[in-house]
């Protein structure tokens, strides 16, 4: 019986010990690998409208054949988590067309992350510490906008 004890308390104590501690908040930061001569370049498309289409883009002087994959990682205002979207590209040049009738919300925000056969992980957008910091935009209605827009121009 005493070994019996003395087994359940070993195997008790090996997990506390080995547990390891998983982080879910994406809030955390995360910080990627760079260098300054492998450029990813974004630039968000301005407005984005409630209810219309619009396509995210994602630009690499990474050579083709090292690149794994190509991932856009985004989620609305009325999503939970993040949704991955493994991305299509040609020479350097990855896009994904996202209809945002599928994904409701008021706002989504987004990253984009490559992978390499070396096992790196460079993303985009990083501030000056290369810290992964996602672009968060709210939609807009395109009737308001264009009323605006029509104002400032007379």
């Amino acid at each position: 019986m005493l070994k019996l004890l003395i087994f359940f308390l070993n195997i008790l104590s090996c997990q506390i010990l080995f547990s390891q501690e998983v982080h879910t908040d994406i809030e955390n930061q995360i910080q990627l690998e760079h260098i300054k001569e492998i450029k990813l370049f974004h630039s968000p498309p301005d407005p984005f409208f409630i209810g219309r289409p619009f396509k995210l883009s994602l630009v690499t002087e990474l050579n083709e054949k090292i690149i794994i994959s190509a991932l856009l990682f985004f989620k609305t205002d009325k999503m939970k988590s993040y949704r991955e979207i493994l991305l299509k590209g040609n020479s350097g040049l990855y896009q994904y067309k996202i209809n945002i009738n599928d994904f409701p919300g008021n706002s989504i925000d987004y990253f984009f992350a490559i992978k390499t056969t070396d096992g790196k992980i460079y993303g985009a957008p990083v501030n000056d510490k290369n810290i992964l910091q996602p672009i968060k935009r709210t939609f807009i209605d395109p009737v308001k906008y264009y009323e605006q827009k029509k104002r400032l121009n007379q």
